[in-house]
């Protein structure tokens, strides 16, 4: 790695092994973001149109999106922990290559479905392929990462976790407008069969590179059903150990939960009343995203002195997809006129000079700022309190949790859609998201002021029975205890579905 770019990931002086980490994380984040962005803009829209007709795209269409993303949740639900588990078990490489072959023939096969039980097909292979891929890459990394990694504090963590989030954002933004060209140019079909051909070759490549350190593959169980079936149980175990742990993780999923509905029934719908047409929506979110680079990148700095415990509620109140935002987009659809003139769409550009669309574009650019920061502070938090034995299986755990929470929300929001629109929705996903940052400041409350109040050592295993280890391989740091927020010595991800 060149001195300017070991520079720029706050790396210089670490080992080459983390340099390599480093390396790796930068080259298949933006394969990754290309991969899911590329037809982001018109995926769900174009769904709708197929199964609804252009008239009905925004109301009935979307919300057969819903009942089918709904699906794609069950399927998430019964299969992300075991894959999980099996990811700690035989290794995440293995669980990737599966994952990226499922998205991949779903995303082809997309290109030629046009019934509901053929897209209903292309929902369930999602599922599988996203139950298998959720928490595998960030366990993977993170686990060789506290193998090799000279960084005490955690404040290298942050700031390569900022620059990392960065770079996601910047190849999730570059794809927007070339997805929307591309599907203008040759059909939203050619970018469906261009997507999956990706995400095939994505798989090929993870099961080539990401190869574990001597160190976590020597502490991997062995390859029997009754250590993989231990792992589970284990990881089952510790999310109820404790107070904090358990409020800290039923208040994050519950918090979460609401991206489901967002994403899937509202997100689109607001873009496509304000902006209409699919390019212009592209450039839109692309000006967001460049936004969201600089905030981004900076959220691994700025949150170094920041104590995780003081600010992980305050701030999943108002990111992007939190309370405030909510409450914000509930008052964007209820009270402010879409962009039509006499029954004409407000003319390409002037579009986004509108009132409207400055205050949408004004609400993603504030609470994304809070967005960023949150993802650096939760990341710091779970590097060091999840055990490597099950470290793959509790971050799968944190999407299935959410998707039990977000399945019911989905049934009963995307019915209550044709009839009675989004702000009583977005009204109740802020409700929903409030109790849950209740739920996390609760479970900060409880978090253990000293070491030996609650962090087992080797000797003293805890009741879930995980196998800690060296304190190199994944022993529960000192620094998890409580330090002032503008401390030298301060504590120590969680990744989305």
């Amino acid at each position: 790695m060149s001195d300017r770019l070991a520079r720029f990931f706050g790396v210089k002086d670490q080992p080459e092994r983390v340099k390599a980490l480093v390396r790796k994380s930068a080259l298949f984040n933006p394969l990754f973001a290309v991969t899911f962005m590329l037809s982001s803009t018109f995926l769900a829209v174009h769904i709708a149109e197929v199964l609804a007709g252009p008239a009905y795209y925004l109301t009935l269409g979307l919300a057969l999106v819903g009942n089918l993303a709904f699906v794609q949740s069950i399927v998430q639900l019964i299969l992300d922990y075991p894959t999980g588990g099996l990811g700690d078990w035989i290794g995440q490489r293995w669980i990737l290559l599966t994952a990226f072959l499922c998205i991949g023939v779903a995303s082809i096969y997309t290109a030629f479905a046009t019934t509901l039980l053929e897209f209903l097909l292309i929902y369930v292979l999602q599922g599988i392929g996203f139950a298998q891929m959720s928490g595998a890459f960030g366990a993977w990394w993170d686990t060789n990462y506290r193998a090799v990694a000279d960084d005490p504090d955690r404040s290298v963590y942050s700031v390569i976790m900022g620059k990392v989030g960065m770079i996601f954002q910047i190849a999730s933004t570059l794809s927007l407008i070339p997805g929307a060209l591309l599907a203008n140019l040759i059909s939203r079909q050619g970018v469906f069969i261009l997507q999956g051909g990706l995400a095939i070759f994505i798989g090929v490549t993870c099961l080539t590179l990401l190869r574990d350190y001597p160190e976590v593959a020597g502490n991997r169980p062995r390859r029997s059903l009754r250590e993989y079936y231990g792992v589970l149980k284990e990881g089952l175990k510790y999310s109820v150990s404790s107070k904090f742990v358990f409020f800290f993780l039923l208040g994050t999923v519950l918090a979460m939960s609401t991206f489901s509905v967002w994403g899937n029934l509202i997100l689109f719908g607001v873009y496509y009343s304000f902006l209409y047409d699919q390019t212009a929506v592209a450039m839109f979110r692309t000006l967001l995203y460049i936004v969201g680079v600089i905030s981004l990148e900076r959220a691994g700095v700025w949150t170094k002195k920041l104590s995780p415990t003081r600010w992980i509620a305050i701030f999943a109140f108002l990111q992007s997809g939190g309370a405030v935002f909510y409450f914000a987009f509930a008052f964007i659809t209820a009270f402010l006129p879409s962009l039509l003139v006499n029954g004409t769409v407000v003319p390409f550009p002037f579009m986004f000079f509108q009132l409207p669309a400055l205050i949408v574009c004004l609400t993603f650019v504030i609470t994304g700022i809070f967005d960023g920061a949150l993802n650096v502070l939760q990341q710091r938090l779970v590097l060091d309190l999840i055990p490597d034995r099950t470290r793959n299986s509790l971050y799968s755990l944190f999407p299935t949790l959410t998707l039990i929470l977000a399945a019911p929300q989905l049934i009963f929001f995307s019915g209550i859609l044709p009839i009675f629109g989004p702000p009583p929705i977005l009204i109740g996903l802020c409700l929903v998201s409030t109790t849950g940052c209740l739920f996390i400041a609760l479970g900060m409350h409880f978090r253990p002021k000293t070491k030996k109040a609650e962090e087992p050592t080797l000797e003293e295993p805890t009741k879930a029975g995980q196998d800690i280890g060296e304190q190199k391989m994944g022993s529960p740091r000192e620094d998890l205890v409580e330090q002032p927020e503008h401390s030298e010595e301060r504590p120590a991800k969680i990744e989305r579905p």
